[in-house]
């Protein structure tokens, strides 16, 4: 089964992160005074001027985690998978180490702007981010995992053919397709298109059609064919398992890999009319 991984991109995940990080590198520096912040003191004190300057450097660690999850990251990549995650992580690993290398050199009057410390500081600093990084990474995972629910669900009894064909219209008059219940999987907004999927001889297709996906979902009004979300209309008849919890529900449709969002404002209605048609195990 493929992984879920949607909550690395919602943003109570970045931040997270991001004050995770800021907040474990001013306390592990603050404990263990590690890379000489305390000049090898062994009578070191704790004064308010130092903890202020400790401080400091938390400001510019946390900026740039905001500044690389929020904005660099969705150029990279949208859809979050193990290997991009991975990849990811190792850059965050070196760009906030920079971050920390460049604080360092700023505050001490670039003393020790030098490569070999550079490369020291990579290593180092990279170590001590894996801890909150790894942290709120399984905590977020696990937490998934947790209010994830599963429902497979089959199709009761009923009097639904699912050889009917339905007539999908578009704006022209030539813009149109039959498909079966049996056939169609869902529709997806597209600008001023709505991409049709549907199966024929056991391959996914797609078509589009010029309308809105309002337009779509008024004209095929039924208990099968319902929007359930703003760029969304599934066939009820082809879900085959319900998954998430309190937060969002996902539907998965038959011979489609990706699970169809089901947005707040639509839960209500696809469910009740899921129910009509499908038996929960």
């Amino acid at each position: 089964m493929k992984q879920n991984f949607s909550f690395y991109n919602t943003s109570q995940y970045k931040i997270a992160l991001s004050y995770s990080i800021a907040i474990f590198f001013y306390c592990f520096i603050i404990f263990f005074l590690p890379f000489g912040v305390d000049n090898y003191n062994p009578n070191h004190e704790y004064t308010p001027d130092f903890l202020l300057e400790i401080f400091i450097f938390s400001i510019p660690l946390f900026l740039g985690s905001l500044l690389n999850e929020f904005v660099l990251r969705p150029l990279v990549f949208k859809e979050a998978s193990l290997k991009k995650i991975i990849f990811w992580n190792v850059w965050t690993l070196l760009f906030l180490s920079s971050i920390v290398f460049l604080s360092y050199n700023m505050l001490g009057n670039w003393h020790d702007f030098k490569l070999v410390s550079y490369l020291g500081f990579l290593v180092d600093v990279s170590a001590v981010f894996i801890f909150p990084m790894a942290g709120v990474f399984f905590f977020y995972r696990y937490r998934s995992l947790q209010n994830q629910i599963a429902h497979s669900v089959t199709t009761k009894n009923s009097t639904i053919d699912e050889s009917l064909l339905v007539n999908f219209k578009g704006q022209g008059s030539k813009d149109q397709i039959m498909l079966s219940l049996g056939n169609f999987r869902y529709g997806q907004a597209q600008d001023n298109y709505v991409e049709l999927v549907y199966v024929e001889n056991e391959e996914l297709k797609k078509f589009l059609l010029r309308t809105s996906l309002s337009n779509l979902s008024d004209s095929l009004s039924n208990s099968v064919m319902v929007r359930c979300h703003r760029s969304y209309l599934v066939n009820l008849l082809q879900v085959h398992a319900v998954t998430g919890g309190s937060s969002e529900i996902k539907l998965h449709i038959k011979a489609v890999d990706a699970p169809i969002p089901v947005s707040k404002s639509y839960r209500e209605a696809t469910l009740q009319n899921l129910h009509k048609i499908k038996n929960f195990t």
